[in-house]
């Protein structure tokens, strides 16, 4: 199917799930961030109270300190403490809530479908929102890694992938020669301050595009879709309440999945265990 066949690549913002088993996905991220809160930075009592009222479902934490590396030529790395972070996890530890002052965030690799995602957020938010009374959010973001690996699916990737994404992978290097390493960027705006960064490309085992997501051993292919509205004016935030939450957070997710869908094949999905 070629480009003008497929349509505008947001032609449809709301396109139709085919549940994927297995997904490619190596993580799922929602973050809600919020301005300074005083009522996490005069203690620690707001955190204990939200780590109280999330221990029935994320019953693991990690408490420690987020740091800022400033790096200066001629000058040994500077390690600077720029706030407490609060890290909770699920029974299986497939899923983690973390907290600073400054951000929610939510984090998987056992994702269920965006509705359940959302739904998720949107009720940690109702909590966070009953405990700390913050009043809105200036940024919302729903970001997905997905990771193609194994030497028999990579080498079905030009049938897996339309042509727009693959980039010089696929392309003939000659005799003796091979593609390791290539990264593309891509980002659209939506208007209203809604964006979406889209990474995408194969890399070399043991390399990571993201210091935050781990590296696999062997070569493989990402696509990295982040997703993310901002409300610059604060007298405009995203209202605090879970539904609002919820809406702001699907819409994200949507226009990440309308890409997605416009990127990949019908034996991608096939592949991969989905019916379309």
């Amino acid at each position: 199917m070629d480009r003008e066949e497929r349509g505008p690549i947001f032609e449809n913002l709301v396109v139709a799930d085919v549940p994927l088993n297995p997904a490619p996905l190596a993580r799922v991220i929602g973050q809600l961030r919020f301005g300074t809160l005083s009522v996490l930075a005069s203690g620690d009592d707001a955190a204990q109270a939200y780590m109280k009222a999330l221990s029935e479902e994320y019953p693991f934490v990690e408490q420690g300190v987020e740091q800022a590396l400033r790096f200066t030529a001629g000058q040994p790395v500077q390690h600077t403490e720029i706030g407490k972070l609060w890290r909770l996890r699920s029974h299986d530890r497939q899923t983690l809530v973390a907290l600073n002052n400054g951000a929610l965030t939510l984090e998987t690799t056992d994702y269920l479908g965006r509705t359940s995602f959302c739904d998720e957020l949107a009720r940690l938010a109702g909590i966070f929102q009953d405990i700390t009374r913050v009043p809105a959010y200036n940024r919302v973001a729903v970001r997905y890694t997905n990771r193609i690996q194994g030497p028999e699916t990579l080498a079905r990737l030009t049938k897996l992938v339309h042509p727009e994404l693959l980039g010089l992978v696929g392309v003939d290097t000659g005799p003796d020669v091979e593609l390791t390493y290539t990264l593309s960027q891509a980002q659209f705006s939506f208007g209203e301050a809604r964006n979406l960064m889209v990474q995408y490309g194969r890399l070399p085992g043991g390399a990571t595009f993201d210091p935050t997501i781990d590296a696999v051993p062997e070569p493989n292919w990402v696509l990295d879709l982040d997703s993310y509205q901002e409300f610059p004016d604060a007298r405009s935030g995203l209202n605090a309440n879970p539904q609002s939450v919820k809406a702001a957070a699907v819409a994200c997710a949507e226009r990440a999945h309308a890409f997605f869908r416009w990127a990949v094949t019908e034996e991608f999905l096939t592949h991969f265990g989905g019916h379309p």
